[in-house]
């Protein structure tokens, strides 16, 4: 029998973060209302908190709560999440982001990136988001992962369940050696 609870990693507890951002998403927009609706959802009483793992999410200090980044929709915001996520993980702690389109996937990994070699990421989705811009926009939702792999912050990025991989996101997996499982 597993011991209960099993002994937390090294690293001090995940810390939430809300990221309420959606202004890159090209199509049907929602992701900046996620953090308050995660948390609600979380904090309800119709649910057990113990994990696959046995580990009791109700237990006080098993997380941190750092809440949301405000004013998401100015420019600096990718800025920001970078130093908000850096902070976190200098603080030796396990960032975990709620909401936000896949244009935070950027800022996110910059900050991880730069302080923590060869990351082998492993992205679950049906689109590869490696547009060089999307719809004249770099910082699409869809082009998160081409800007990952131009400035090498991930060492291996494996996508599963990839179907909509065109010529141009073709070549630049090609180009930058990401790993496909479709």
């Amino acid at each position: 029998m597993r011991p209960f609870p099993p002994k937390l990693a090294p690293w001090g507890p995940p810390v939430l973060l809300g990221i309420p951002l959606d202004h890159n998403s090209s199509f049907l927009r929602g992701a900046a209302q996620a953090p308050p609706l995660v948390r609600e959802a979380f904090h309800s009483d119709h649910w057990n908190k113990t994990t696959e793992t046995r580990v009791d999410l109700g237990t006080p200090g098993i997380f941190e709560d750092a809440g949301d980044l405000p004013q998401m929709e100015n420019p600096d915001a990718f800025t920001r999440i970078e130093d908000a996520i850096a902070k976190i993980v200098d603080a030796g702690k396990r960032p975990v982001s709620l909401g936000g389109d896949h244009s935070i996937t950027a800022p996110i990994l910059r900050a991880i990136g730069k302080r923590i070699p060869a990351i082998t990421l492993v992205h679950f989705d049906a689109h590869p988001d490696l547009y060089a811009d999307y719809e004249g926009n770099p910082h699409s939702h869809a082009s998160p992962f081409a800007r990952l792999t131009e400035e090498q912050l991930v060492h291996l990025l494996v996508q599963i369940r990839v179907r909509t991989l065109n010529a141009h996101q073709n070549e630049k997996a090609e180009k930058y050696g990401v790993k496909f499982f479709e």
